[in-house]
C-alpha cells in the first residue's frame, strides 16, 4: 500500500473565473469529479460546501459513515476529511464557498457560524430530505447553478442571498430532524462553547477559559451542556482534541510525538494513552488501519 496522506485541494477551476476569485463555485459533483478525480477520494479543503444529491450512494466525514437513499442535503465545514460517492445514476449539485464570499456585503456576519450543520463534533452533517423539502432544495440550487453560469452583473450578491434563504430553510428542516432539549437559552450557550471549542481546542484544554469567554461559571457551563448534549463539557474538548488527532494520523506524515505535541500533550506516551483509552488501538495501528481502509481502492 502507498503511505500517501489525504490532500488538501483548492477550490476546483470551473466557471466564471472571477466568481471563483470571489471564493464561489456551483457544479454538478460529477463534473468535479471527471474534472479531478482525487475528489472522489477522501480529502479535505479550507474553504464550506453544501452539496445536494438524489440517489443512492455512500457519504464519509470525519471518520462517520453514512448510505443515503433519495435526497440528502450534505455539509462540509473547512478541515473536514470527508468523500461522497454517489451510484450510477445519482445526480448532485456542490456549491462551495468561503467564509468571505458568504459574509460579504451584508450587515450580518453571525449566520455562518449559527448554521447547525457546520462545526459540529457530535449532530450529523448530513440531512434526508422529504419531497417537499427536496423540491424547495432543487429549486434554489437549480437558480444558484443558473445564476452561477450566467455571470451576470450581481450575480455575487444574488448568490449570497440564495445561499442564505437556502441555510436558513435547512436550519427549519434540520431542526426537526435534530430537535434541541429545551427553548431556554442553554442550545445557544451550547453552540458557543462548541465554537470556542473549534477554535481554542489547541490551547484551552480546562473549561475556566471556556466559563470566562461566554461569562458564567464553570459548574453552569458543565451544568447546561451535560443536560443538552448528555456529555460532560469537558468531554467536548478531549473529543475535539481526539478528532484532530484521527485526522493528522490519516492525512499528515508528521510522527505520532509530533501530533501530540500539536494536540498540546508534553509527553508523547500520554498522548498515546489518551488515544487508546477512546479509540481501543495504538495511534500507530490506527495510521495503518485507516490509511489501508480509505486509500486500497485508489491504489
Amino acid at each position: 500500500m502507498k503511505r500517501r496522506t489525504v490532500p488538501e485541494i483548492e477550490m476546483i477551476d470551473y466557471g466564471q473565473e472571477h466568481l471563483r476569485r470571489q471564493g464561489f463555485v456551483a457544479m454538478p459533483l460529477m463534473d468535479s469529479m471527471r474534472k479531478d478525480p482525487q475528489r472522489g477520494h477522501p480529502h479535505l479543503h479550507d474553504f464550506y460546501q453544501v452539496t445536494l444529491l438524489n440517489g443512492h450512494g455512500k457519504l464519509m466525514h470525519d471518520f462517520r459513515e453514512t448510505t443515503f437513499s433519495g435526497p440528502i442535503l450534505f455539509f462540509v465545514s473547512p478541515g473536514q476529511v470527508h468523500t461522497a460517492t454517489p451510484d450510477p445514476g445519482a445526480k448532485a449539485t456542490v456549491v462551495s464557498f468561503t467564509r468571505e464570499f458568504f459574509n460579504a456585503h451584508t450587515g450580518d456576519a453571525g449566520l455562518l457560524a449559527e448554521l447547525p450543520f457546520y462545526y459540529t463534533a457530535y449532530a450529523p452533517p448530513w440531512l434526508p430530505l422529504s419531497e417537499d423539502e427536496a423540491t424547495i432544495a432543487r429549486s434554489l440550487l437549480n437558480e444558484i447553478q443558473q445564476e452561477y453560469d450566467a455571470a451576470q452583473p450581481g450575480a455575487a450578491e444574488i448568490l449570497q442571498a440564495l445561499l442564505r434563504i437556502l441555510f436558513v430553510r435547512a436550519s427549519r428542516w434540520y431542526g426537526h430532524a435534530h430537535p434541541v432539549g429545551s427553548t431556554t437559552r442553554g442550545p445557544r450557550l451550547v453552540r458557543e462553547y462548541q465554537l470556542l471549542v473549534e477554535h481554542h481546542f489547541h490551547h484551552w484544554q480546562t473549561l475556566e477559559s471556556y466559563a470566562r469567554q461566554l461569562g458564567v461559571t464553570v459548574n453552569h457551563l458543565n451544568d447546561v451542556v451535560r443536560e443538552e448534549t448528555g456529555r460532560a463539557a469537558g468531554e467536548h474538548i478531549r473529543q475535539r482534541r481526539l478528532l484532530d488527532a484521527k485526522r493528522l494520523l490519516l492525512h499528515s506524515d508528521l510522527t505520532i510525538s509530533e501530533i501530540g505535541y500539536r494536540l498540546g500533550f508534553d509527553d508523547p506516551s500520554y498522548f498515546s494513552r489518551f488515544f487508546r483509552r477512546y479509540e481501543k488501538t495504538t495511534p500507530a495501528d490506527f495510521r495503518e488501519n485507516i490509511r489501508e481502509k480509505y486509500h486500497s481502492s485508489g491504489d
